[in-house]
């Protein structure tokens, strides 16, 4: 009897459990036909706080749905720039600028999961976007593209639109200003002993280039340089009169700097060979350098450029030596009198002598005896220092001029003196008149000019033809 009780028992909850399962696929099976319901999805505007770094804003916008999402999916996400700048040219947007697109990231796509009815995505902007646009409003726009998994966009709120007042997210003195350190803003001259280092090379001119702010990762820096504006600078007083554009070529300095990270000044150096400042021992030169563009942070509106202006009297820090492109002294030969031209007569021989380097020459093949010559011209010192200039290997009568000093003056009979010479300081690079006198009376013919500079390593010598140029 109890066995049998207990079998009904059994039976009658099978039973009850069955239809509990049964009502329960029902309502499974209704749920997800209402699970596959699409939605409208609609763009928002910004949501919770605007988050910062040093290089960066990170912007949440929000999006909104219809209803709850009945499943996973994802929204295409594109900027629409046009609709700003649309909006800025009908002064819809005042005092507003568009960001530049490279100065935002934005995902490519918005994910929305299973059964929320709101989500957001991030956008980043630059910082370096906002310092330079500071003082004005900025505004970048996103649209929403193409739902998955048969949702929809809202076709009255597929944009939103964002607008950013600089001031609210940058402070002033904290952008981060790029400039040229030594002269940024003016002129840097560069005279002797100030504003240059010498090398065997030539001279290096620090410029440098600061970072206001705080500092992180690394960038670079693209550079120009000008001289056309040179001569308006001339005209304008700026520079002073005779100064000359630096030619291309003529120096060395890179046209990017790599500013390392972490760091608030990077090294910028101008070189110029010192055989281009031999080309310009008697004028200044200059060149204007501007850093142009960088791929990070802001160019200072006033230092990011300056005016290199080099003064020649940086060459005397070098006194390596200078070879001219002489050919040689005026040469002029008096016949039958030995005071070169007595009562202002003409010469009856002119002509170029490369050297005055002579031993038992005659002028005047007939006439060995009773003539005199006289040499003029410039001389070009090759190096800076006391000049020994000789006449020892001189007959007969020697005289020497340089830039207007006697150097040496025996104008006799005599021959071949030991003491015929004399000393002068003369400076690298400059050209000095130079006279040389001789007389012959009877006997041997010679006359060899020689030099020497001990304190520049220059050893006695004959005047080359390459430092001498002839009088017109």
């Amino acid at each position: 009897m109890n066995m049998k009780f207990n079998s009904l028992c059994l039976a009658f909850l099978s039973l009850v459990l069955l239809q509990l399962f049964s009502c329960k696929r029902n309502a499974l099976e209704d749920f997800d036909i209402a699970k596959g319901t699409p939605v409208t999805v609609s763009a928002g505007g910004l949501r919770g706080n605007i988050q910062r770094d040093n290089e960066k804003i990170i912007l949440q916008v929000g999006l909104g749905l219809s209803a709850p999402a009945t499943k996973a999916f994802q929204i295409n996400l594109s900027l629409n720039m046009d609709t700003v700048n649309t909006l800025i040219e009908k002064n819809t947007l005042s005092n507003t600028v568009a960001l530049p697109v490279l100065s935002i990231k934005l995902p490519n796509v918005a994910e929305v999961t299973y059964g929320v009815d709101s989500a957001f995505f991030n956008v980043e902007v630059s910082v370096t976007a906002l310092e330079q646009f500071y003082g004005k409003k900025v505004a970048l726009a996103v649209s929403l593209d193409d739902p998955t998994k048969g949702n929809q966009a809202s076709k009255i709120k597929r944009t939103t639109l964002i607008v950013l007042d600089t001031r609210d997210l940058v402070k002033q003195e904290e952008i981060h200003y790029l400039s040229i350190k030594n002269g940024g803003g003016g002129v840097l001259k560069v005279t002797k002993g100030e504003n240059y280092k010498v090398t065997s090379a030539g001279v290096t001119i620090s410029l440098d280039v600061l970072l206001a702010g705080i500092p992180g990762s690394a960038f670079s820096i693209k550079t120009t340089v000008n001289t056309d504006t040179v001569a308006s600078l001339v005209a304008n007083k700026v520079l002073p009169q005779g100064t000359l554009p630096l030619a291309k070529g003529k120096y060395l300095l890179d046209s990017v700097i790599n500013f390392p990270a972490n760091k608030t000044q990077a090294t910028y150096e101008l070189n110029i060979p010192w055989s281009t400042m031999d080309q310009n021992l008697n004028n200044s030169t200059a060149l204007t350098i501007r850093l142009s563009s960088s791929n990070k942070h802001v160019l200072h509106p006033v230092n990011s450029v300056v005016v290199v202006l080099i003064d020649p009297s940086v060459s005397l820090d070098n006194n390596s030596f200078i070879t001219g492109n002489g050919t040689g002294l005026k040469a002029e030969y008096f016949k039958g009198t030995q005071t070169i031209n007595e009562g202002g007569r003409l010469p009856d021989l002119v002509r170029i002598d490369p050297q005055i380097n002579f031993v038992g020459w005659q002028p005047f093949p007939e006439q060995d005896d009773n003539w005199s010559s006289r040499w003029t011209g410039e001389f070009l010192a090759p190096v800076r220092g006391e000049y020994i200039f000789y006449q020892t290997k001189w007959d007969d009568g020697a005289r020497l001029f340089i830039n207007g000093v006697t150097i040496v003056d025996d104008f006799t009979a005599e021959w071949d003196k030991p003491t015929r010479f004399g000393k002068i300081f003369l400076e690298r690079g400059q050209r000095y008149s130079i006279e040389a006198q001789h007389r012959e009376n009877v006997g041997g013919q010679q006359a060899i000019l020689e030099y020497e500079v001990p304190s520049a390593g220059v050893g006695r010598q004959v005047v080359p033809k390459s430092q001498l140029f002839p009088a017109p």
